[in-house]
């Protein structure tokens, strides 16, 4: 039996180095450690790129990411997007950030289906001080009845909203919850 399970692995690590890490290194299969390289590759991966079911790096890609830019099922990172994204902009079918777009987003700037803002949100449910929604929980708000009918005005008025709200708002808030108008 441990014959067959050693023929279930693969190793492989470059010559070729970049201070003490291997430019590439390959550990996949059955009992394979972490991968650690420039390229990382494997069941457990951490590199500069990394790829592998869990992912650790500048980018990581992986079924459990972490990392600068992270890509997977779930993710952490500076910019994540995933089935379930937490990040400074966070992008996914559950999305935590600060600048969150998801079916379900939170946020202080929040677009999706369900979004709730600390500052701003855009979405069919949309909760934050300043909202614009088709359902909306806010201090101020613009409602709309269907996605399809926002015109100018309605999103000249929401953009007017959020600078009475918070009238040195950094532009990229701003930006980032009237995207889709």
């Amino acid at each position: 039996m441990p014959e067959i399970l050693k023929r279930l692995r693969f190793e492989y690590s470059s010559r070729a180095r970049i201070g003490k890490l291997p430019l590439l290194c390959v550990r996949v299969g059955i009992g394979a450690g972490t991968a650690k390289g420039v390229f990382a590759i494997g069941n457990v991966a951490v590199g500069v790129f990394a790829l592998g079911l869990v992912s650790v790096g500048g980018l990581a890609l992986g079924l459990v990411s972490l990392g600068l830019i992270a890509l997977g099922c779930a993710a952490a990172g500076f910019f994540a997007c995933a089935g379930i994204a937490v990040g400074v902009i966070a992008v996914g079918g559950v999305a935590a950030g600060i600048f969150a777009l998801g079916g379900f987003a939170l946020g202080a700037a929040s677009v999706g289906g369900v979004a709730i803002g600390g500052q701003a949100a855009f979405g069919g449910f949309a909760v934050a001080p300043v909202a614009m929604g088709i359902i909306t929980r806010a201090d101020a708000s613009v409602s709309f009845i269907d996605i399809g009918q926002i015109v100018t005005e309605q999103r000249a008025e929401f953009v007017t909203l959020i600078h009475e709200k918070y009238p040195n708002m950094w532009q990229p808030f701003v930006d980032w919850v009237t995207m889709l108008l």
